[in-house]
């Protein structure tokens, strides 16, 4: 997806299940359950491997396929004026200028963060309005503006929803609706991004918090240890970051010299 200067949205390639909003033809995919057989639990890592092999096969044969050959107008977004865009393996958030958040695509791991199931761009299920959005593999994040008290008082937060099996969402609770990373309360969340089964945030302070698989070393902290709650980065300390940026399963830092 493209955002424009004006506020227009842009989108093209895969479109199945309303990621790209209601363009392209309409065809029904199999379920990962059926592409693999139900023995597998759908919140396994040979699960998500499955659907992204689905995914990639599919691409790949192109045949009755619901494809945007051309960068085209999201319909949905036409009337209104999208300040923020983020794109996750199969799923779109698409931020609008007035804090509405729409969600769009596969929703296997609840990462539409929505009830309603539509193959469509839908509003996110809630209660905070968000000012930046990051999707990823099967999980989603999105800082929010948590109070208003005046200018120097106003405080942000993360909120997280879908698949968390390696503990990616950084909080206990139902999965499939947004809810609060409450560890990050007071520590005033400025950027966000999500990893395949991590999470990091940067702070005002500038400080780098992480969260979720430590395989490989991804979190930060000298292990690869998961870490369920939001965890400092302490040996940044001295550091100026002035930017975070997680890749599928690695991070990159923009620092001052």
């Amino acid at each position: 997806m493209a955002l424009t200067k004006d506020g227009k949205l842009f989108g093209w390639g895969y479109s199945e299940n309303g990621r790209l909003g209601e363009m392209g033809q309409s065809t029904r995919a199999p379920s990962a359950e059926e592409y693999i057989g139900k023995t597998v639990d759908k919140y396994s890592s040979s699960m998500m491997e499955a659907v992204e092999k689905m995914v990639e096969e599919k691409i790949r044969s192109e045949d009755n396929m619901p494809i945007i050959w051309e960068p085209s107008l999201v319909h949905e977004a036409s009337p209104l004026e999208v300040s923020d865009v983020s794109c996750g393996i199969d799923h779109s958030l698409i931020l609008l200028s007035d804090g509405v958040l729409l969600s769009g695509g596969d929703n296997t791991y609840g990462q539409l963060g929505r009830k309603a199931g539509l193959p469509k761009l839908l509003p996110v299920d809630m209660s905070y309005k968000p000012f930046s959005i990051s999707a990823s593999v099967g999980h989603s994040l999105a800082l929010c503006h948590t109070s208003t008290e005046g200018t120097d008082g106003v405080e942000t937060g993360v909120l997280s929803w879908g698949w968390n099996c390696s503990s990616q969402l950084g909080r206990s609770g139902q999965e499939d609706i947004p809810a609060l990373v409450n560890c990050l309360s007071g520590v005033r969340p400025v950027s966000t991004s999500a990893g395949r089964v991590h999470s990091v945030v940067l702070t005002s302070r500038g400080e780098v918090w992480t969260w979720g698989s430590g395989r490989n070393g991804r979190l930060g902290l000298g292990s690869s240890i998961d870490e369920a709650e939001p965890y400092l980065v302490d040996t940044l300390e001295g550091v100026e970051v002035l930017q975070v940026a997680a890749g599928m399963d690695h991070n990159l830092l923009l620092v001052a010299e």
